[in-house]
């Protein structure tokens, strides 16, 4: 019980991150996970953190690593991977070694595999940390590439130099050969048995979804939350590394993924959300841990060896400089294989179409060491360190190196934070100019809206395509109104408001004369609620609606009150037929004032603002005629799916839309990724409707 109160205390540490972070965005998240930390560890609550290594990299790092092989783009894995496994694989084993014994030579004291482990431990890089602080900024070409590589590849390598060193510790023995062997063939097991097992599980998973027409993707998804775990347990238990086996596996999946975006959207939207959840929620509760860690490490070491604290920070500053001095010289050595790579794909990759002025040698050196930041992986591995060595013997070291660790963590972001935003260019001042997010979504809904009304004109029932440019008019005026300082946004609330007055005025003439009644307006104010413009507009403008509908059907309500039970009775089923001769009225004065407004200049506005009230008639018109269909069990296609049939046409109207859009270069990834998106959500909302 005590475990899960710990668990839940610093998950909601984790969401409290994200609240914080969307009021001060420039703030890493990381940051601000480490600081709630802190803060959990001095408030006057009792909180029982006991550590398993064991659990944790089970629970935590095997998930992450899947994750990341999941999202990793396999083309340009293939394309830059030369620099990837320089950086992931041949960096590691250097920085291993030659910081490894660095570190024995500045401290005699620590044993030599103890010396290797934290060297170890300080290889692993955070790609989304990286990303993170760099957002905004242009790094160099295929930089950013190179570096989720790295992150991915140089987990395992790391991890598992880290536990041969971690073995040769606790079991007083170390021999090359036999390392090297183990390496090896744990290698080589796990890359098998992540192969194996990823096939096997995305050939079941594609046997049930395609053959076997298995529609629940509750149990689909299920599935893969369990692969990981499964592909790490069962290669630990044949002593092959559980960390290349679930990238292995991550990256199987990963294929499987793009198969999905081309067939079932629902399900691959299904696994997005679920893995960037679990992932973001893994990756918060690591650096929380790190932040509640960090005041128990220096507290043990105050208490402990109280004159050893200047000692430790003088070698955390000196193993920081060998690590970076370390990378830097391998970057410097080896840019020309990693800013121009040879290799078919690069040439037919369209960033090489670029006009981006190649960086120099030294710069490009170091924008990439200062992108070596360390992270969820590195903190994960320290806080494996063993408590117990030879002999039964306490490892007396363990809060040294976890403080060097932490601390190291700390470095590196920081470094970055500061550094990073001052050596490469704002991306500001070579962004895209091109149409916007908005400015995108106005014309693609302008065109179908313009496509669908050539459509009614050839249909000599014209009502059949009302409901679908009734939601695309609604959405089109959602699209000008959330742009505040648009000129043409300010000319379109002139207008509504304009035309809010003459409809309260003429609905108030009506109720004086006798023309309108009580439930007249009942009626009214319940069409205007089932408008798609009512429905998207601000809570300030459904109240102010409210109280004005209010008002009339107070005015009407004298007279209401004066008529006897068979006169209401009466009157509420004459009112729809009397609601639409309101309607007509009220468009009619509407559309005569707006005509006097109407110029050269506001004729879309214009339009928008009379298609709103004239979406109240068709909407009682529609549904009247719906009535009418079900009650002669009509055997022609139901208003219902027409409309279904419509919005699917509309979506695929958007899609080919948008391919114009980015074929003509309108638009840049970004946009086209945020729409395209957009697109693939309304098209799961729409297939769990024809469910229903």
């Amino acid at each position: 019980m005590a475990l899960l109160e710990v668990f839940l205390i610093f998950i909601f540490a984790v969401i409290i991150s994200s609240v914080i972070n969307n009021r001060f965005p420039q703030i890493p998240t990381a940051f601000i996970q480490i600081a709630l930390g802190v803060v959990i560890f001095i408030i006057p609550i009792q909180v029982d953190f006991q550590f398993n290594s064991e659990v944790f990299m089970f629970a935590v790092i095997a998930p992450l690593l899947f994750v990341e092989g999941t999202h990793v783009s396999r083309t340009k894995l293939l394309e830059y991977r030369k620099p990837i496994l320089l950086m992931s694989m041949a960096l590691v084993f250097a920085t291993v070694v030659g910081v490894g014994y660095f570190i024995h030579w500045i401290w005699p004291a620590l044993p030599m595999p103890a010396a290797f482990a934290i060297a170890a431990i300080l290889c692993p890089t955070d790609a989304v940390a990286v990303s993170a602080i760099t957002r905004g900024k242009l790094l160099p070409k295929g930089s950013m590439t190179i570096l989720e590589g790295e992150s991915l590849l140089n987990d395992a390598a790391g991890i598992i130099s880290f536990k041969i060193a971690v073995t040769a510790l606790v079991t007083g023995t170390f021999s090359l050969f036999q390392a090297v062997e183990q390496f090896i063939i744990s290698t080589i097991l796990g890359v098998l048995i992540g192969a194996i097992i990823g096939f096997v599980v995305v050939r079941i998973r594609i046997d049930l979804t395609a053959n076997k027409g298995l529609k629940d993707n509750n149990t689909l998804t299920f599935i893969q939350l369990l692969t990981p775990f499964v592909v790490y347990f069962l290669a630990e238990e044949v002593h092959a590394s559980g960390i290349i086996a679930v990238v292995i596996a991550g990256l199987i999946h990963g294929l499987e993924r793009d198969r999905l975006i081309r067939a079932q959207t629902e399900l691959q939207m299904n696994y997005h959300q679920i893995w960037n959840t679990f992932s973001y929620a893994l990756n918060g509760f690591v650096f929380v841990v790190l932040g509640f860690m960090i005041p128990t490490v220096v507290i043990d070491i105050f208490q402990t060896e109280p004159d050893n604290f200047s000692f430790l920070i003088v070698i955390t500053i000196l193993i920081a400089i060998a690590i970076y001095a370390c990378r830097f010289v391998w970057v410097y050595f080896w840019y020309k294989d990693f800013y121009f790579p040879k290799n078919i794909q690069s040439y037919l990759d369209e960033e090489h179409d670029s006009h981006e002025t190649p960086p120099s040698r030294v710069r490009y050196a170091f924008i990439m060491t200062m992108c070596g930041i360390h992270g969820t992986i590195s903190l994960s591995m320290a806080l494996t360190l063993p408590f117990i060595i030879t002999k039964g013997q306490a490892f007396e070291y363990r809060n040294d190196l976890l403080f060097i660790a932490s601390f190291m963590v700390l470095i590196s972001l920081i470094l970055a934070q500061i550094v990073l935003p001052l050596i490469t260019p704002s991306a500001e001042d070579t962004t895209f100019k091109g149409m916007t997010y908005q400015s995108a979504k106005i014309f693609i809904v302008q065109k179908v809206i313009q496509h669908f009304k050539n459509e009614s004109k050839k249909d000599k029932n014209d009502t059949n395509y009302r409901p679908v440019l009734n939601q695309y008019y609604g959405e089109l005026l959602f699209l000008l109104n959330s742009e505040p300082d648009n000129q043409n946004t300010k000319e379109l609330k002139r207008l509504e408001d304009i035309a809010k007055v003459i409809e309260t005025s003429t609905l108030e003439r009506l109720i004086d004369k006798g023309k309108a009644t009580y439930q007249d307006i009942n009626n009214y104010r319940n069409i205007v609620e089932l408008t798609e413009t009512h429905r998207t507009a601000s809570f300030v403008e459904k109240f102010a609606n409210f109280f004005k509908m209010l008002w009339l059907r107070l005015k009407a309500m004298k007279h209401y009150k004066a008529l006897n039970k068979e006169s209401k009775k009466q009157e509420f089923e004459n009112s729809f037929k009397d609601v639409q001769k309101i309607m007509r009225i009220v468009n009619h004065n509407i559309i005569l004032r707006l005509k006097e407004e109407q110029n050269s200049t506001n004729v879309l506005e214009v339009s928008l603002v009379i298609n709103h009230y004239y979406d109240m008639s068709r909407s009682l018109k529609w549904r009247a005629q719906r009535r009418k269909e079900r009650q002669e069990n009509s055997n022609q296609i139901i208003p219902q799916a027409m409309f279904h049939n419509h919005k699917l046409e509309a979506l695929y109207l958007q899609r080919h839309l948008l391919d114009e859009l980015i074929r003509k270069n309108k638009i840049n990834n970004i946009v086209a990724a945020q729409i395209r998106e957009n697109i693939n959500y309304n098209e799961i909302v729409l297939s769990l409707q024809s469910k229903h």
